[in-house]
């Protein structure tokens, strides 16, 4: 830094000797220089390969690797084969996780048995007064305004009114599911009726695979043989042979689905399409898009085979069996209530008006 006394005839040289005079503008222009390359040196951060895209900065690292010298090398693919062992250390450990996992839901079918009961109306819990185990926080509290939001007043409306006499816990599942984004967009206007008559969802765990049932009460779209739908997913506990260090738990290969026997005429995954090409009306039968197309997944055993729609949708699928076992199931009361809330929505709420009703009650505070 520049050492700049009251008089400027006082400026010394490192040694001792006195500086030469300077011109105040001389001075200005010095100080401005520093100024610049103090802000330079602020704004301009070291680069790193961090700041790479992946694929640039994956081939940028394996070049730098690749120009240390061989004994360095050497050492680098010991490590590796190091990490390798490590690989194989996980694949056990994720296997007996997924044991315990599989153990301990039997522990807790009698959980979920007084839950399936509660909803049916087959049993009426005694009154509960405590409630101080889920304690509110800021956000919990905030007041909505349910009156004059267009978004808000329209899907209270959607929501048919309990009666006070009910049994159990009317439209249960369905609800779920609407509150849950990755599944809420499976589901149709036309599946609500049915999805109305779900009276529980279940896992069932074998070595190398798992089942998602689904179970319905008697009604006007199913068989009384299809009451119970089924969803299997099987899984590779082993690490990819081709790329090993990607490891991180069993992943989902392959999944299956299960026939449904409809009731004539209200098979919700077609509709009937009149066709006026003709002078004559003609009706033809086409598919549409509706949640019970889960139960009827493309078929692939090997996923580096299929074509890239066929990966898109059985990604999405894993992805739906993924969170039916690990949250859904165990944790249904939690997404109903709101206690529970997946946040993948909300880079869509950013820009919606809902999200005004946030900023309204920020200021408000």
């Amino acid at each position: 830094m520049l050492n700049v006394e009251k008089n400027p005839d006082k400026l010394l040289r490192p040694g001792g000797t006195q500086e030469p005079e300077l011109k105040p503008a001389e001075i200005s222009e010095s100080l401005q220089s520093l100024s610049i390359r103090e802000s330079t040196f602020i704004c301009e951060p070291t680069p790193s390969p961090a700041d790479l895209p992946a694929q640039i900065r994956k081939a940028f690292l394996r070049h730098m690797v690749s120009e240390l010298p061989e004994q360095v090398q050497n050492r680098i693919r010991a490590l590796k084969l190091n990490q390798l062992h490590q690989v194989r250390i996980s694949e056990q450990f994720y296997r007996e996780v997924y044991e315990l996992e599989r153990r301990f839901y039997g522990q807790s079918c009698a959980v979920f048995d007084a839950r399936k009961n509660i909803l049916n109306g087959i049993v009426e819990p005694p009154l509960q007064k405590d409630d101080s185990f889920w304690p509110e926080t800021q956000s919990d509290s905030l007041n909505l305004d349910l009156e004059n939001n267009e978004e808000l007043r329209e899907l209270r409306s959607r929501i048919p009114p309990v009666p006070a006499d009910t049994l159990g816990v009317p439209r249960f599942w369905l609800t779920v599911f609407r509150n849950v984004p990755l599944l809420s967009e499976l589901v149709q206007e036309h599946d609500e009726p049915l999805l109305e008559c779900l009276q529980d969802v279940r896992l069932g765990y074998d070595q190398d695979s798992y089942t998602v049932s689904f179970q319905f009460r008697p009604n006007g779209y199913l068989h009384d043989t299809s009451l119970q739908l089924t969803k299997r997913y099987f899984l590779q506990h082993s690490a990819d042979q081709e790329y090993p260090f990607l490891y991180e738990g069993p992943e989902i290969v392959r999944c299956e689905g299960c026939h449904i026997h409809w009731r004539d005429g209200f098979n919700l995954t077609l509709q009937t399409v009149e066709s006026r090409r003709r002078r004559s009306p003609r009706f033809k039968v086409m598919p549409r898009e509706s949640f019970f197309r889960f139960f009827s997944p493309p078929q692939a055993m090997d996923l580096s085979l299929a074509d890239e729609k066929t990966k898109q949708i059985l990604s999405s699928d894993f992805e739906v069996g993924f969170l039916l076992r690990t949250q859904i199931v165990p944790k249904a009361v939690l997404f109903y209530t709101g206690d529970l809330v997946d946040s993948l929505n909300e880079s869509g709420l950013e820009n919606g008006s809902i999200s005004e009703v946030e900023g309204e009650q920020e200021q408000g505070q």
